[in-house]
């Protein structure tokens, strides 16, 4: 944390040293830049709720057979709910001050939802259909639809905001200009 706080650190560790290092320029966000923890886990979720300033739900799970693929285990609208219960319990009287945020796994711009989701329900056969059109892990629908979908997942579950993955950038730029209200 001394680096983050724009301290002169030295540090010995297994993997690396650092001898009389300060980090330039020194963060602008005091003491420190916000902290963000993320996962899926009970464990990981406990740890952000009680350590860190924004705590990252992702919604995947253990890796599957292949070692390749996650599940869904934390996808369907009650397993959000039930991880966002169990962070706050174990922020306490901390909760208010937390941030949530959730990392969407997949944007589709599409105008037949339901096609969409039946061809993700063959790579994530744990879910439903309805699991996927109402999971806040997936954008599915039209822009505008989209837009809408992010405002009930946030009166819904309580995140702050939304995380996408690089590939969705294109596909979310009308979305985001919908939100703005461009």
């Amino acid at each position: 944390m001394g680096l983050l706080r724009g301290e002169e650190v030295t540090f010995a560790g297994r993997h690396y040293q650092v001898k009389g290092h300060r980090s330039h320029p020194p963060p602008v966000q005091q003491p420190h830049p916000p902290i963000l923890v993320g996962g899926n886990g009970p464990s990981l979720l406990r740890l952000a709720a009680r350590e860190a300033d924004i705590v990252g739900f992702s919604g995947t799970g253990r890796t599957k057979a292949d070692g390749q693929n996650h599940e869904a285990t934390g996808f369907p609208p009650s397993a959000v709910e039930g991880r966002v219960a169990l962070v706050r319990e174990a922020a306490g009287a901390r909760f208010g001050d937390l941030e949530l945020n959730a990392l969407v796994q997949a944007v589709i711009v599409t105008d037949d939802r339901a096609a969409a989701a039946e061809r993700l329900r063959r790579r994530l056969p744990e879910l439903s259909e309805d699991e996927i059109l109402s999971t806040p892990y997936m954008l599915i629908g039209s822009e505008g639809h989209m837009a809408e979908q992010l405002h009930e997942r946030r009166e819904r579950f309580g995140f702050s905001y939304f995380s996408i993955r690089e590939g969705a950038m294109e596909a979310m730029a009308p979305v985001i200009a919908a939100l703005a209200g461009q």
